[in-house]
């Protein structure tokens, strides 16, 4: 009969992320954020615990402590939620149940493998508020990410540390059809480190089904015979740069996820721009045929705005996907030397996904946004367009005795023209110069002195033509 793994105090720690403050989001949206998360460690919670949890955070700071907070014994294990800037972080933490309660003396002694599972369901039931589940239920997902993160020592020498992680793994695991070869290991603070990451094939699902399938386990397997007070002491002086790690990895994940689906929805918009581009085109031909219906070129036009500004708004959110991708693609690469560096460790096992992101993530979503930025040049159909209205302007005066709604009608036409042709010039030049020079602060777009300035210089222009045009028709 073959001999259960044996374990020295198996701890395990959930790293969990949630979104604090989205780009351009409202503070109605930031309380719903600030609410869900909090949900996750304290359940119900009331109007007045929020305002008292709401004014722990401080938008300006990159790093603040919000709340720690110890298990109830016999419970060895602790929650500790941060703000890392628009980020919110949780580490949930849990290594069994003490030996002695009344002095929270900590089992150090052997373990059976099988209480993996049990910690993990610990952990679980009080992200979900309920011991039924051994996983995160959707609803209580990081809106960002999680991470699993297993620490322990191993009790005899003897045991080979690729089988032991893998015996780990099988604890932990929702999908015992996924399956880890941990052909590479890593070193960090004198422990084999393993990583195993499950990416979902499908990225255009909903956010709740993808993280599901986008389950990340980190391993670290401490040799036999080493103090286990200096090896807790130890991981507990990283935890924080642990949290940053992760939090960056995460970031990068989530923010490819959502290119996914802005690219989707680019391509879905350019097909609807190009129908109403052909149906601008036949109104034209009409007119010059002297079949006019101006009141249909008129609603022609009111669709290529709202169109090409939805498309050059998910354009700007696509190029911004692509800059957070970057930005936490560098962070995570430079926490990850300064962790080898301050430890001594070995972290290449971690630093491949830095090295397929760059390849696979950064590469792709650029490549979309090249091919995606020109369809905003269709503004040049527009520019035809205001070309046609001209023509317009000539059978309005053949048109007079027909009533006076034509002349009005010309005006709100031409000036609507117009207005699409420099708000939207303005929204692209907005996105090519916060693209090559990103701001210090994450400000919402619409809040940028980019773009207010945009806006205003683009509305001058406008203001002349509705000017000009009502002398004219005067």
């Amino acid at each position: 009969m073959t001999k259960r793994p044996q374990l020295i105090y198996p701890t395990i720690d959930l790293f969990l992320y949630d979104l604090r403050e989205g780009i351009g989001e409202y503070s109605l949206e930031n309380s719903s954020n600030r609410q869900k998360f909090w949900q996750k460690i304290a359940g119900d919670i009331d109007e007045d615990q929020l305002a008292q949890l709401e004014g722990l955070e401080n938008p300006e700071a990159d790093y603040v402590q919000l709340v720690g907070e110890p298990f109830e014994a016999p419970l060895d294990g602790y929650c500790y939620a941060l703000q890392l800037g628009d980020t919110y972080a949780l580490q949930v933490n849990c290594s069994g149940e003490y030996k002695d309660a009344y002095t929270q003396e900590r089992n150090e002694g052997a373990q059976t493998i099988q209480n993996l599972g049990k910690l993990k369901q610990i952990i679980a039931g009080k992200i979900n508020h309920s011991l039924d589940q051994t996983e995160i239920v959707a609803e209580r997902q990081g809106t960002i990410g999680q991470t699993w993160f297993v620490s322990v020592q191993i009790a005899d020498s003897n045991q080979d540390p690729k089988n032991l992680a893998q015996a780990c793994y099988d604890q932990l695991s929702p999908n015992l059809d996924w399956k880890p070869d941990f052909k590479e290991q890593g070193r960090l603070l004198g422990g084999r480190l393993y990583e195993y990451w499950h990416s979902p094939t499908n990225w255009n699902q909903k956010w709740e089904d993808f993280s599901q399938e986008n389950y990340h386990i980190v391993i670290c397997l401490f040799p036999a015979g080493k103090n286990i007070t200096e090896i807790r002491q130890k991981i507990e002086e990283i935890y924080l740069d642990l949290t940053r790690l992760f939090g960056y990895r995460h970031k990068v994940v989530w923010a490819y996820w959502q290119s996914r689906n802005l690219s989707a929805k680019l391509k879905n918009q350019s097909i609807q721009i190009r129908k109403l581009i052909a149906q601008v085109r036949e109104l034209h031909e009409q007119i010059k045929a002297q079949n006019r219906d101006l009141s249909k070129l008129e609603i022609a036009l009111i669709d290529s705005w709202q169109n090409l500004s939805d498309y050059a708004v998910s354009l700007n959110e696509l190029e911004f996907a692509s800059t957070t991708i970057k930005a936490n693609l560098e962070n995570y690469k430079n926490r990850l030397q300064k962790i080898e560096k301050d430890t001594n460790s070995y972290l290449n096992v971690l630093s491949n996904f830095s090295n397929f992101a760059e390849e696979k993530y950064v590469q792709q979503v650029d490549n979309d946004c090249a091919n995606l930025r020109p369809g905003v040049m269709l503004l040049e159909n527009m520019i035809s367009t205001i070309s046609g209205l001209s023509k317009i302007e000539q059978t309005k005066r053949d048109s007079l005795q027909e009533g006076e709604s034509y002349p009005t009608m010309s005006i709100a036409v031409s000036v609507a023209a117009i207005a699409i042709l420099t708000l939207l010039t303005s929204l692209i030049c907005t996105t090519i110069v916060i693209e090559q020079f990103p701001l210090a602060h994450r400000l919402p777009f619409f809040l940028t002195p980019a773009f207010l300035c945009g806006i205003s210089v683009g509305l001058i222009p406008v203001a002349i033509a509705f000017i000009l045009l009502t002398v004219r028709q005067r």
